[in-house]
């Protein structure tokens, strides 16, 4: 793990830029939501939106793969549209394609593409080099489906069911795992991370979010006593 730095906290600022003040090789993996840029139209991008939205991936997988150790986990979810400049971006960061998942929303927001109604997310697993990957529990399907929005909302556009989250966590857990989130939004990952007992440092870029996520996690302070996969507080 790390020296401790930047740990369980949730960092006010540009993704690319916090993550070049972190040490190498910190986290053990990274679960991240990034924007999606739904409001742009298959029929009104153009060639030099596509470039900058490659060179923006290009820029968090370059930068994650360097602070996430050697064989860690990268976990990514991104709309249908974003998925072949994702792929293409991450493996020329030098990230390992392992396979995708797929979050079927039956409740939920939809979206018009091109006379397709969006019901779905896609979940992309990388893994940083070569080595063992250690899964734990019960092999699932890789469909994850929403039947139920969620109970308690915290504004943000794009929040994602904590359940999936601590599924994905779950599986991948070790004691004194740390994990990162570039796009930590709401805060759906360091919650989950908190309430498994798992380090975790969150970055986001708006200020209403990150106070709105410091927040959440602090209420598992007040709320819940942690599960604490491996005994042990954080």
């Amino acid at each position: 793990m790390s020296d401790g730095k930047n740990l369980n906290e949730i960092i006010h600022g540009d993704s690319v830029e916090v993550m070049r003040t972190l040490p190498e090789k910190i986290y053990d993996c990274c679960i991240t939501d990034p924007p999606y840029k739904l409001s742009q139209k298959y029929t009104t991008s153009t060639d030099s939106d596509n470039i900058m939205a490659v060179a923006s991936i290009y820029n968090v997988a370059i930068e994650l793969k360097r602070v996430v150790k050697d064989g860690g986990l990268c976990v990514v979810f991104y709309d249908n549209r974003i998925l072949p400049m994702a792929l293409d971006a991450y493996k020329k960061a030098g990230w390992k394609y392992i396979r995708c998942l797929t979050l079927y929303r039956r409740a939920g927001s939809a979206f018009n593409m091109c006379g397709w109604m969006s019901t779905s997310d896609i979940i992309l697993l990388f893994q940083n080099g070569d080595g063992k990957l250690n899964f734990y529990g019960k092999c699932s399907h890789d469909v994850y489906i929403k039947d139920k929005m969620e109970k308690v909302s915290y504004g943000h556009p794009a929040q994602k069911p904590e359940w999936i989250i601590e599924d994905i966590l779950q599986r991948i857990a070790e004691p004194n795992m740390a994990v990162i989130d570039p796009y930590s939004g709401s805060g759906t990952t360091c919650a989950v991370a908190k309430k498994l007992g798992i380090n975790y440092t969150g970055i986001e870029q708006e200020i209403e979010f990150v106070e709105i996520s410091k927040k959440r996690v602090g209420d598992f302070n007040k709320n819940f006593e942690p599960q604490t996969l491996f005994g042990n507080e954080m």
